[in-house]
């Protein structure tokens, strides 16, 4: 059977529609039939290409030994933000520069990532920091660095206590993803914004989210995970452009190499082919060094001299591909769609972020909860229930991953200060160490009975 046939006698439509589809969908046959040699490789190629990039992505992650670390906060965090800044720093250490073609499309290598969480549940806040094995050390050796009586312990996967697959007939999901509403390289609002000069004045931006956390009781839980996989410096060049663009800097291009020999006649190629149908004296005007070219802005104004000082600022620090996820659990016994109302507290906690004139970070439509509307809404609510809580539980990047800097990260994720009230957050009250080296040590044969 002919493609053309096999089209005819696939579409059976009723007549007033073949009559206008019917030689549509013959030539579509025709022209299928005529080039489907040179076409199914190509497509099968494709396939096949994504389907291998598949399988070293799922392989390189199966490979990853992960460790969950429980970092206890000690009771007096005398520290701000900044000290937080330097862990994210140490986690930028991995980073690779770009591998080899080779080494990434063919042993499948990746850039590793880390994944910091913040679980409340049982009236209870845990700090969590999952790091692949090899990393364990230096990990801990950034927080003891800055928090030397912090307490670094491996405990069980928490995940593992829930279900597979969430929500089911008595459990509810809720959750969505942040994603910048603008440019990677448009900063957000960060902790020296909050900063007092008066420590009992001192604003602290992760309180609200603690609290938050602190009044899950019962099955309630309340997760909040950042996923931070180290990227390069494209970004940075792209802040730099806009800071050129903003002030008017016209940008150079780079004359590529051609292939060529170079003759130097004194004449271009333009003006040789021009020369028999120009006059002499137009020639003079037609070069580029006459033509206009742009200036920069002598005086920018207030607004543009400060969007530029915060992109800048903001590019000469580390950069992470972010995936920030909050999901929200409760059983439907307890309130039916409590694990959604929850998710207020996430939203109080991101806006105060957030900017009118720099970067504001908003909920991704396709990974929300809430507001689902269209065809099928209660379908797609469902599903995308479901994949929120897979992309946690599989530490799935999201497809829309924005970029922090370290200064972005130890903002969102840091130990609340001293001067925060969290009457519901574990702490320390001493450290455990080991017994002075000094310390006699009787033997057993000594001992008089």
């Amino acid at each position: 059977m002919s493609p053309s046939q096999f089209f005819g006698t696939l579409f059976t439509l009723p007549a007033p529609i073949a009559g206008v589809l019917g030689p549509i969908l013959k030539s579509i046959g025709q022209v299928w039939g005529a080039t489907w040699w040179f076409f199914t490789p190509i497509i099968a190629a494709l396939i096949f290409w994504d389907a291998w990039k598949l399988y070293l992505h799922v392989r390189f992650l199966k490979a990853i030994k992960w460790v969950v670390l429980e970092i206890r906060v000690p009771k007096n965090v005398l520290k701000t933000p900044k000290a937080m800044e330097q862990i994210f720093a140490a986690a930028h250490s991995p980073y690779s520069y770009g591998y080899r073609p080779w080494l990434k499309y063919w042993e499948g290598l990746e850039e590793y990532f880390f994944v910091f969480e913040l679980v409340g549940r049982a009236g209870e806040t845990h700090f969590y920091l999952r790091t692949p094995e090899q990393f364990r050390n230096m990990m801990e050796a950034a927080i003891f660095g800055q928090y030397p009586d912090a307490e670094v312990v491996e405990v069980d996967d928490y995940l593992k206590e829930m279900p597979k697959m969430l929500p089911n007939e008595h459990i509810d999901v809720g959750g969505f993803e942040e994603v910048f509403g603008r440019p990677d390289w448009y900063p957000l609002r960060t902790y020296p914004s909050f900063e007092e000069s008066v420590e009992e004045q001192r604003l602290d931006s992760i309180a609200s989210l603690i609290e938050a956390m602190s009044k899950m009781t019962g099955d309630q839980q309340f997760w909040f995970q950042l996923i931070i996989e180290p990227t390069g410096d494209d970004w940075v060049k792209q802040g730099e452009k806009e800071i050129d663009k903003i002030y008017g800097i016209e940008e150079k291009k780079e004359h590529k190499p051609s292939l060529l020999p170079k003759f130097d006649l004194g004449i271009s190629l333009g003006e040789a082919l021009r020369g028999p149908f120009q006059h002499p004296g137009e020639a003079k005007s037609a070069k580029p060094a006459d033509r206009p070219v742009k200036t920069r802005i002598a005086s920018p104004s207030i607004r543009e001299k400060d969007l530029t000082e915060a992109i800048a600022l903001k590019i000469s620090k580390l950069g992470f591909k972010t995936t920030m996820r909050f999901v929200t659990i409760e059983r439907k016994e307890e309130g039916g769609q409590a694990a959604e109302k929850n998710l207020a507290f996430a939203h109080g906690y991101i806006r105060q972020f957030n900017t009118q004139n720099l970067n504001t970070l908003i909920p991704d439509k396709h990974s929300r909860t809430f507001a689902v509307y269209g065809l099928f809404s209660k379908l797609k609510k469902q599903w995308r229930k479901r994949l929120i809580f897979e992309s946690y539980t599989h530490f799935s990047k999201s497809h829309h991953s924005p970029i922090l800097n370290i200064e972005e990260l130890a903002t969102l994720y840091h130990f609340p200060i001293t001067a925060v009230s969290t009457t519901q957050l574990e702490k320390i009250e001493s450290k455990k160490g080991a017994p002075p080296a000094t310390l006699p040590v009787i033997e057993e044969e000594d001992v008089v009975e």
